[in-house]
């Protein structure tokens, strides 16, 4: 076998064993290639194999999924190290309803036509039975 695939392989496998600063995931490098496994609507249990065999980084496929969705999060929201580049921290989906057009009011109700009785013309001096 030739060294330099064996070298490469080993630096795979360096990467995908855990170390390096505890905030960065051992999956940070292959968020393209699980984008791109997401858009050709791969199971997270697909991706989680293929990235096992493909990859040489083995996880589960619960893990591929909460690091997607935090990554899609943390993506959205931005972070302040990012702010030089606003570009880049822009929504993974748009806010549809930012873009729909204001709706038209609702008409007011139609005034009753109740009188308010005069007190001064009620005869209290009428007794009820």
């Amino acid at each position: 076998m030739n060294p330099e695939i064996i070298n490469d392989q080993q630096t795979a496998k360096r990467k995908c064993v855990g170390g390096g600063r505890a905030f960065h995931s051992r999956l940070e490098p292959f968020v393209d290639f699980i984008r791109e496994q997401r858009l050709r609507r791969r199971t997270w249990k697909e991706i989680a194999t293929a990235l096992a065999d493909e990859k040489n980084c083995a996880i589960t496929a619960q893990g591929v999924h909460q690091f997607y969705r935090r990554h899609l999060q943390n993506r959205a929201k931005g972070h302040w190290e990012d702010e030089s580049n606003p570009a880049e921290s822009q929504a993974a989906r748009p806010n549809v309803a930012a873009n729909r057009p204001q709706s038209r009011q609702s008409p007011l109700p139609k005034p009753s036509p109740f009188a308010r009785p005069n007190i001064e013309k009620i005869n209290t001096d009428q007794e009820f039975t």
